[in-house]
């Protein structure tokens, strides 16, 4: 199970659509405000799906849920090849919208239930460790290798990237659902939206995680998603070497995950969960007011360790904290506040790119999103969490 686990990361993140679908919507004529559009478009789809495609995974399960999500993935990337013009690629937006809400915690709650159901549950950050390991492993060369293809050919890009979803989708068709092997293979009654909610708002680790994934994605989605335009357009550096870069800093940033769980015993997992979100927007904020291209490049490296860092941790603090029967829908919920946060900041970071330009509009949106961690962290002590955490 594990393995496949692992297998199903690296076929999924192998795919290069995502790390060059700025540039192609560029290249395919969009400017920097419609793309904004386009991504705030993907973020709003997100949004608006998350709920009834949680329901798809309450039903049938987890593993049916990702079977849909990465054929959707795969139809999406390829209409998104063939179609132009905006109205036409908002609808495409939001088919690869539809996929990435089927697909919201349903690996990591495959993964947890398998683990917790044989009392295993200290394995989980080593877990969540490696596989993000895999994940910027095979995302880099992801990078690495649409920064090269992308010169010659997109369509290679886009070709190479469907079989690599091939591949995830075979991983995902030889996973067991350890929830649905329980009730007998047939459909469990799906956890309703209101019952969750008020789950979600009466457990204070839960809650919390869920507002700081929603204060980090205000700056984050956007800056992440823009990324290698910025490199290109506004330092001038070539695409090889953008890709090359990236590639280098998923690689390094990879083998720093796997210090998580040591760092978690120096620390405690409550301080490391606390502090992991603010070091990184931190990081960030400054890697967005540097000015020389090699020194922005050596502080989003150091964002992306400190978030590769404190993310096995919180992950573990999570699905310890959380009831089995809503594991699902609570990370739907933590996607909701991604989704919704970001589909208002990608748009508002297109129209300030255009009006001042990409780094002022960069900083807007990180020091926001300080502001935010601040004010959730005021709003929720440290005994709280560390109490509920553990309990």
């Amino acid at each position: 199970m594990i393995p496949l686990y692992y297998a199903f990361v690296a076929f999924s993140n192998l795919s290069m659509v995502s790390t060059v679908m700025g540039l192609y919507l560029e290249h395919a004529g969009f400017s920097l405000a419609g793309i904004g559009v386009l991504f705030g478009a993907l973020q709003l789809g997100k949004t608006l799906l998350e709920v009834p495609t949680g329901y798809v995974a309450d039903r049938f399960g987890s593993r049916a849920s990702l079977v849909a999500a990465v054929a959707l993935e795969m139809a999406g990337y390829a209409l998104m090849l063939a179609v132009r013009g905006l109205p036409t690629m908002l609808g495409v937006m939001v088919l690869l919208a539809a996929a990435y809400t089927l697909t919201t915690g349903c690996a990591t709650a495959l993964v947890a239930d398998y683990l917790i159901a044989r009392g295993r549950e200290d394995e989980l950050t080593r877990v969540s460790a490696v596989s993000g390991s895999v994940f910027y492993c095979c995302y880099g060369l992801s990078a690495l290798a649409a920064g090269l293809l992308a010169d010659v050919s997109y369509e290679l890009v886009f070709g190479l990237s469907l079989a690599s979803l091939a591949g995830a989708l075979v991983c995902v068709l030889l996973m067991r659902d350890e929830r649905a092997g329980e009730r007998d293979g047939s459909p469990a009654a799906p956890v309703g939206p209101l019952e969750a909610a008020r789950y979600v708002a009466g457990c204070r680790p839960v809650l919390y995680y869920v507002l700081v994934e929603g204060a980090v994605a205000w700056s984050m989605v956007p800056v992440d998603d823009f990324y290698n335009n910025y490199l290109n357009g506004y330092f001038g550096i070539p695409l090889p070497v953008v890709g090359t870069v990236v590639a280098a800093q998923f690689a390094v940033t990879s083998l720093v995950g796997l210090g998580s769980a040591r760092l978690a015993r120096r620390l405690g997992d409550a301080r490391v969960a606390r502090l992991g979100p603010l070091v990184t927007v931190a990081l960030f904020l400054a890697f967005s007011l540097c000015t020389d291209p090699r020194a922005a490049v050596a502080l989003y490296m150091a964002g992306l360790a400190s978030f590769r860092l404190a993310n096995p941790v919180r992950t573990k603090v999570l699905n310890v904290a959380l009831d089995a029967r809503f594991r699902v829908t609570a990370l739907s919920f933590a996607s909701l506040a991604v989704s919704l946060l970001s589909a208002a900041s990608q748009p508002l970071f297109g129209w300030l790119s255009g009006w001042l330009d990409m780094r002022l509009a960069m900083v807007a949106l990180l020091a926001t999103s300080m502001v935010l961690l601040g004010a959730i962290n005021l709003a929720f002590s440290r005994t709280e969490l560390k109490k509920e955490a553990h309990s």
